[in-house]
């Protein structure tokens, strides 16, 4: 994978190896949060430091206002997450921060969360919008399996193993 040029569209640069990109340092993804707010992307960030089986839902509810009638579980996630679709941005950015200690907590719920926002990422290509899912953690090797059918993928300034040490 060549590293970042400056010319590439970032949204494209992500979504060509799938909707799901992991970063290491905080440092990258604020860069990239500031290169999406600039190029009118709706961006809702979400700390998922303590987040566990009990507090997932409750948090996906806060973060992405969702209605009352949120019924917290994957099933609604999938039906609610449609409702953000907003014309006025070219996308959404669905930033988790500290999505490693998520995966410790609960690996089948942290893994089913961002499989459906892959999934889902494919309608809203096809009705001209972009939704993306940056995901950070403090682990280097963080693996998932396949996510809408794609493998998440370091981002291009943190591809090389290298380049995500401390």
């Amino acid at each position: 994978m060549e590293l970042r040029a400056d010319k590439i569209e970032r949204d494209i640069e992500i979504l060509k190896n799938g909707p799901i990109c992991k970063y290491f340092k905080n440092g990258v993804l604020n860069d990239d949060l500031i290169w999406f707010s600039n190029n009118n992307f709706e961006i809702i960030e979400m700390n998922t430091r303590t987040w566990n089986r009990k507090n997932a839902h409750p948090n996906l509810k806060t973060a992405l206002n969702f209605p009352d009638y949120y019924g917290e579980n994957l099933n609604a996630f999938v039906d609610c997450l449609r409702d953000l679709y907003n014309k006025k941005y070219k996308g959404l950015i669905l930033a988790f921060r500290n999505y490693d200690n998520f995966v410790n907590e609960d690996k089948n719920l942290a893994t089913g969360i961002l499989d459906i926002i892959a999934k889902e990422s494919r309608i809203w290509l096809l009705t001209g919008q972009k939704l993306i899912g940056l995901v950070q953690s403090d682990n280097p090797d963080l693996d998932f399996p396949e996510l809408g059918g794609i493998s998440p993928d370091w981002n291009s300034s943190e591809w090389f193993n290298d380049n995500r040490k401390k």
